[in-house]
C-alpha cells in the first residue's frame, strides 16, 4: 500500500472549482486549503514528527494537480521560510532559557501561540515573510525598513501568501543586525493592526497582485509608516545568514514540485519519465543523509540541483528551443527556469568553492 494514497486536491476538492468542498465563505486560496493540509500532516516537519525527506514528497504529490502547484508553493514557502524563521527564534530562546539568560526575545507563551498556526486550523493562521524591497538587490545590508523608537517604517515589494497573511515576519536593518518583526494583519480589513493609540491616518498602504505563473498564490506589496511595535514583537535579533539556509530550502522545494508537475507528462513520454526518476532518485538519496533540519552548508554541497535535464526532456516533448520557453506552454513551467539575482550569487558562490 502506498504512503500516500491519496492526492490531497483529489481527496478534498470540489469538481470544476480550485476550492476545497467545504470551503463556502471562506476568502483565500490557501486559506481554504489550510486546514486541510495540517489534517494530512503537511507541517509535521516543523513539528519534529517526520523527516525533510518525507515533507518533500509531499509536496510532489500535491504538484501532481493543476491547482496543486499553487498550493504546494504556498505551503513550501510558508514552511521553508516562516517556518524557519520560527524554528530558529524557537532554538534561541531555549538555549537562552536553559543558560538562565534574561535575553529572550520572545515569552513562551508568545511562542505557542505562534505554533499553533501548524498545529491546529481553528482558527486558520498564515504567516508570510517580507524581505524584498525596491532597490535591495538581494542584499540585506541594502535594506531600508527600520525601527526607530519604537516604530517601523519600510515597504516591502514581494511578500508571498502576503494577501492572506494574520502575520507578516518583517525583515529590518539595525546597524550590523536584520532584526525581524511581527506585523499583524486583520484579516477583515485586509490590513495591518494600527492600535487605537495611534492618530496616523497615513501609516500603511498595500497592493495585493498575482504572477502569471501560479496565479492562485497571492503576493503583496505593503508600505508601513510609524508602525507600533512592541517589545514582544521581535521575533529575531538577526535574520543575517539564515536567508540563505531559507533561500536553499525554497530552491530545493522546486526540484520537489517539477517532480511532481511533470509526472502527466512522464506517463506518455519515456525520456521524461527517465529523467524524472534520476531526478527523483537524486533528491531521495541526498536528503536521505540529511538527520533534523538541514543548514546552508548541507543543502549547498548539492547545490545548484540538477534540474536541467528533466527540463530539457519537457522541451524537447514539446518540441521547444529551449527550458526557456516552457512557460508558452505552462506558466508554472516559469516556476523552475527563472533565477533571480540570489540565485546567480548562490551559483557563483558554489562554483568559487570547487575552484
Amino acid at each position: 500500500m502506498s504512503l500516500y494514497p491519496e492526492n490531497l486536491i483529489l481527496k478534498y476538492g470540489n469538481s470544476g472549482s480550485p476550492y476545497p468542498k467545504d470551503s463556502e465563505g471562506i476568502e483565500g486560496f490557501y486559506r481554504s486549503w489550510k486546514p486541510y493540509l495540517i489534517r494530512e500532516g503537511y507541517y509535521h516537519f516543523l513539528l519534529g514528527r517526520e523527516s525533510y525527506l518525507e515533507f518533500q514528497k509531499k509536496l510532489s504529490l500535491l504538484a501532481e494537480e493543476p491547482v496543486g502547484v499553487s498550493l504546494s508553493l504556498s505551503c513550501m514557502v510558508e514552511v521553508n521560510v516562516a517556518g524557519g524563521i520560527l524554528c530558529h527564534a524557537s532554538r534561541i530562546h531555549w538555549e537562552n532559557h536553559n543558560q538562565n539568560q534574561n535575553l529572550e526575545t520572545l515569552t513562551q507563551e508568545v511562542l505557542h501561540s505562534l505554533w499553533d498556526a501548524f498545529r491546529t486550523g481553528n482558527p486558520t493562521k498564515i504567516y508570510a515573510v517580507g524581505v524584498s524591497e525596491p532597490g535591495w538587490e538581494t542584499k540585506l545590508r541594502k535594506l531600508s525598513s527600520t525601527v526607530r523608537d519604537g516604530k517601523l517604517s519600510g515597504t516591502k515589494s514581494f511578500i508571498t501568501n502576503g494577501a492572506e497573511a494574520d502575520t507578516i515576519f518583517w525583515v529590518t536593518k539595525s546597524e550590523e543586525r536584520n532584526p525581524v518583526y511581527l506585523v499583524k494583519r486583520n484579516q477583515n480589513t485586509k490590513s495591518p493592526i494600527i492600535g487605537q493609540d495611534s492618530n496616523n491616518s497615513n501609516q500603511t498602504s498595500e497592493e495585493s497582485f498575482h504572477t502569471d505563473f501560479t496565479p492562485l498564490v497571492t503576493h503583496l506589496k505593503l508600505k508601513l509608516c510609524e508602525y507600533p511595535i512592541h517589545p514582544e514583537d521581535l521575533i529575531l535579533e538577526n535574520y543575517g545568514k539564515l536567508g540563505m539556509e531559507l533561500r536553499l530550502k525554497e530552491l530545493l522545494s522546486l526540484v520537489s514540485l517539477l517532480i511532481g508537475k511533470s509526472k502527466k507528462v512522464s506517463l506518455e513520454n519515456e525520456p521524461v519519465k527517465e529523467e524524472r526518476e534520476k531526478l527523483t532518485l537524486w533528491r531521495d538519496n541526498f536528503l536521505s543523509q540529511c538527520q533534523g533540519n538541514p543548514d546552508t552548508d548541507f543543502l549547498l554541497s548539492g547545490f545548484p540541483y540538477p534540474t536541467e535535464g528533466l527540463l530539457l526532456a519537457l522541451s524537447k516533448y514539446w518540441n521547444l528551443g529551449s527550458p526557456k520557453d516552457l512557460k508558452s506552454v505552462d506558466p508554472d513551467y516559469q516556476l523552475f527556469v527563472w533565477e533571480d539575482q540570489f540565485t546567480e550569487y548562490l551559483i557563483q558562490k558554489k562554483k568559487r568553492k570547487l575552484s
